[in-house]
């Protein structure tokens, strides 16, 4: 059945959307050169089999389109099989969305919160916001990994002697005292190179008492070698969000010079600034945080030679403004073990090789999110933020193609769960349909889910254009990227 097919009727009428063995053979002869191009850039063909990342590849397209057609890019379906050069057409944040890193913060929340635990308290690293604007991720990140609101109250002396729990760490009711005493729970360096901007995040940090926790503001821009340079910035607006380095000779807004500073150099300052922090060898960041209009390619290569070590990056993409292709950029990042996803709001869409796709860079402007690819961190960001977890997961609107083992029948849900556990490796979850239309069915107050069909799964859950809702037998099947990693471990075993 065509993909086309599938965004057209409920996925449980046909099963699994496949391309048909004998097509998929001439693909693979006419699109191999390709595949084996990317493969010797980055050196998966080593650890993947030559069909093996094809394979990948297409089921990362297809699942693409079938998200961009739930955005309503109907078009975009015609782009599922043949070979491209270059992104066929352009979408608009207006149908793309603005997705960035905030979609991820109860999952890394999750992650952080672990780390910090299991370290006794001290934190798992810093995290810089590089072209903070005027806070608004600052904020955020202080306001989900931090207290600042108790830590107030504490310095306050007449409410401070009430006090038997608080902050962030309200468990060992060492009372204001306590909590005074006690390092930051967050860390965040802000660094902004546009001085009204500068002035407004200051401004935002003293009312909003971020030095309670751990912040330091840098009037800086970020780059890959520390200097200073030409800022072409804009006296009209309030908020600068267009103040760049990187501005053409033909450019008439005015000039400031700035200082530019390497990420070591702004981990540094942060070692030295912020009092309790452990003054780690080599210093670790949590998160770093890009959006440096068109530096991105230039600070991303120089965490592969920094002392410090980042363990997510998050950067902003923008194909009016970058100078250099988004695909060189991820090559180079896996090369240096980084692997990268286009974040959206439910889902992160893997782009690293083996899955790099010309067609990922349709979208005008867009937000990516890339970690260690060996860590198991990464792999818990992807599984959480999807929303697989426990047992049984539920995703909302989505499907899972292909019966398992030929299993065609509807069944309940009770049945359809037995069925698929008796099946083990072979049925990855079930998918049913879901008479609220909003793919939530067997989450109360919504109604029981069903009827239900056992499924294979190949290619990961898929958005759904029928308000399907499916469960995972298996939470791995859930995600490429997972697949991916489960593949690549076996393989290497």
């Amino acid at each position: 059945h065509s993909l086309l097919a599938h965004v057209e009727r409920p996925s449980r009428s046909h099963g699994r959307m496949v391309f048909p063995r004998h097509r998929r053979r001439a693909s693979l002869a006419v699109l191999a050169t390709c595949v084996v191009a990317s493969a010797s850039l980055i050196g998966d063909a080593v650890t993947l089999g030559e069909e093996e990342a094809f394979e990948l590849r297409r089921a990362g397209r297809e699942a693409f389109l079938i998200y961009l057609a739930s955005l309503g890019c109907q078009e975009c379906l015609a782009f599922a099989e043949g070979s491209l050069d270059e992104a066929p057409i352009g979408i608009s944040s207006q149908i793309f969305g603005c997705a960035d890193v905030d979609a991820l913060l109860p999952s890394l929340h999750w992650i952080y919160e672990s780390a910090r635990r299991q370290a006794h308290g001290n934190l798992p690293g810093l995290l810089v916001d590089g072209g903070a604007n005027v806070g608004r991720a600052t904020s955020r990140w202080i306001a989900a990994f931090g207290d600042t609101f108790g830590r107030r109250v504490v310095a306050n002396a007449t409410h401070a002697p009430c006090i038997i729990c608080a902050g962030a760490d309200a468990m060992s009711g060492g009372g204001a005292a306590g909590v005074a005493a006690a390092p930051p729970t967050v860390a965040v360096v802000a660094v902004e190179p546009s001085a009204s901007n500068f002035a407004l995040l200051q401004k935002y940090a003293l009312e909003s008492g971020w030095t309670y926790e751990g912040y330091l503001g840098v009037n800086a821009a970020l780059g890959n070698q520390t200097g200073e340079a030409m800022l072409a910035f804009s006296e009209d607006f309030a908020i600068d969000e267009v103040a760049t380095l990187l501005f053409k000779p033909t450019d008439e807004r005015p000039r400031q010079r700035v200082r530019v500073l390497t990420l070591d150099d702004v981990v540094r300052a942060g070692l030295e600034a912020i009092p309790g922090l452990p003054q780690a060898l080599p210093p670790t960041v949590f998160l770093l945080k890009l959006d440096i209009e068109g530096m991105e390619p230039a600070v991303l290569r120089s965490l592969l030679t920094s002392e410090a070590q980042v363990k997510f990056v998050t950067f902003e993409y923008s194909s009016g403004i970058w100078r250099e292709s988004l695909d060189v950029v991820i090559a180079d990042l896996h090369a240096g073990g980084y692997f990268c996803f286009l974040i959206t709001p439910d889902r992160l869409l893997p782009v690293s090789p083996p899955f790099w796709d010309v067609l990922y860079n349709m979208p005008v402007w867009s937000n990516l999110f890339c970690g260690r690819e060996n860590d198991p961190d990464l792999s818990a960001v992807v599984q959480l933020h999807a929303g697989v977890v426990g047992l049984w997961p539920m995703l909302p609107r989505t499907y899972l193609e292909g019966y398992a083992k030929d299993h065609m029948e509807e069944l309940t849900f009770a049945g359809a769960r037995k069925l698929c556990t008796d099946l083990g490796s072979e049925c990855a979850g079930i998918t049913c349909a879901c008479s609220s239309g909003d793919g939530t069915c067997g989450r109360p107050p919504s109604p029981p889910a069903g009827p239900c069909t056992v499924r294979s799964g190949w290619g990961g859950a898929r958005s759904s254009p029928s308000g399907e809702v499916t469960f995972m037998r298996d939470p791995e099947a859930s995600e490429l990227f997972l697949l991916y990693r489960r593949r690549r471990i076996t393989r290497n075993a």
